[in-house]
């Protein structure tokens, strides 16, 4: 009889574990859509602004000094780039040489992407998927897996989003996060100087984006972020905290401009020996 309540125990736990799962992904699928909607007010925007066509010759008009060092020796090497939004981080890696593979769960971003970097002469690679299941794509595939700006607000499992990161990358090679600050993120809806929102509370938080459809945003921590990292089978290169400036905050009527706007976290996946 143990037994048997042992087994039903697991039975439920995996049963529970999938329902998540499911739900999760409606929430996911809720902010495909809105990218989606979004995706041609996006392109305006960057058009006016022109710079996208500049970021494969200057790579510091998408890319912060903290994370250049880590990227100097990517001429030639497969790297990745997840939830790579309006990509142009993928048009400036591109420009450093990489041979890089774009993945976003938009396909307007994605088609947009793809027309831009035909513009500019540029090889790249595209790929429509959820970052937290990259199934389309082998183990060990890539020397670099980056991401950042502001995409683990859309995840609603950062252990199996860096999971899949480190999966897809060979031995040895670096995975580098370079995020939007989540102590920033407390002012979100904030009126005045307060925070609005706990730091330990994770979400999901439900908006109404500008077309009227529902959006979810999550978040995770500091310890979040380098917890999962070194989980997922890193062994840690740097922590860093960076930049003090406003990044088109326009919900935040508190100044920020004394908190760190960028969490970067760089590892290296660890050989089984090593992990050993």
């Amino acid at each position: 009889m143990p037994q048997q309540g042992c087994l039903a125990g697991v039975l439920k736990a995996a049963a529970d574990a999938q329902r998540w799962t499911r739900e999760m992904n409606k929430l996911h699928e809720a902010n495909r859509a809105v990218w989606n909607a979004q995706a041609e007010a996006w392109r305006k925007r960057a058009d006016e602004r022109g710079v996208w066509r500049r970021r494969h010759r200057d790579p510091t008009l998408a890319l912060s000094p903290a994370e250049l060092p880590f990227l100097s020796h990517i001429d030639g090497r497969d790297v990745c780039v997840l939830g790579s939004g309006d990509n142009e981080v993928v048009l400036a890696l591109a420009g450093l040489g990489a041979r890089v593979t774009s993945v976003d769960i938009s396909e307007r971003q994605l088609e947009i992407a793809r027309e831009r970097a035909g513009a500019l002469g540029l090889d790249v690679s595209f790929i429509r998927a959820d970052v937290t299941d990259l199934a389309s794509i082998e183990d060990g595939s890539f020397d670099l897996v980056y991401t950042g700006g502001h995409v683990s607000v859309w995840v609603s499992d950062i252990r199996k989003y860096y999971d899949e990161a480190v999966r897809i990358l060979r031995q040895g090679g670096l995975f580098i996060v370079n995020d939007y600050h989540p102590i920033r993120r407390m002012w979100l809806d904030a009126e005045g100087p307060a925070p609005c929102h706990r730091y330990f509370d994770r979400g999901p938080y439900e908006y109404q984006s500008d077309e009227g459809l529902p959006q979810f945003e999550f978040h995770w921590t500091v310890s979040d972020h380098i917890q999962a990292v070194v989980d997922a089978g890193c062994a840690l290169l740097k922590v860093d905290e960076h930049g003090e400036h406003k990044e088109n905050e326009v919900w935040a009527k508190a100044n920020l401009d004394k908190l760190p706007t960028y969490l970067l976290i760089v590892g290296r996946k660890m050989s089984v020996q090593q992990d050993g």
